[in-house]
């Protein structure tokens, strides 16, 4: 089977400019050794994401990370696909794993656009934030610092 078919199925529906850059890692992706024998795990995971995608980070850079997400969270993603509910929903089954991959995406580029690596379009605003609304400890506050808080 043609895994990237199901990446390609997810791409329809997708914005053009979001869609050739996923096309432009997905290239990178059958040009990579990495990842002979593990498109299977990949494409379902990244296709479930691909809406939440931001073509910001350049593709080879983009390809690097899916290897190092691969090699953390593959055996999560592959228990996913073969468990029994991945038949009946797998947008729901793949949820998780997707999320995951959003949230490295997300943070890659919160990195580059920090040290001045990336530059945000003009065009565009962003927002950032947990799925669940939860605020850990670090962020209370965001975006004022406790000091700021106290000197008002």
């Amino acid at each position: 089977m043609n895994h990237r078919q199901i990446l390609d199925a997810a791409l329809r529906g997708q914005p053009a400019h979001r869609s050739r850059y996923l096309n432009l890692v997905a290239d990178g992706v059958e040009r990579d050794s990495r990842f002979a024998d593990r498109t299977h795990l990949l494409y379902p995971v990244l296709a479930r994401a691909a809406g939440t995608v931001e073509p910001m980070l350049d593709p080879a850079e983009f390809v690097d990370m899916l290897a190092d997400f691969l090699d953390r969270h593959g055996a999560a993603i592959g228990a996913a696909l073969y468990d029994r509910s991945y038949l009946k929903s797998p947008d729901r089954a793949l949820a998780r794993p997707a999320t995951l991959l959003s949230g490295w995406i997300s943070a890659r580029i919160l990195d580059g656009l920090q040290s001045g690596r990336y530059q945000a379009p003009a065009d565009r605003t962003y927002s950032f934030r947990s799925g669940d609304g939860a605020i850990d400890g670090a962020l209370r506050g965001f975006p004022f610092h406790e000091e700021d808080a106290i000197g008002d």
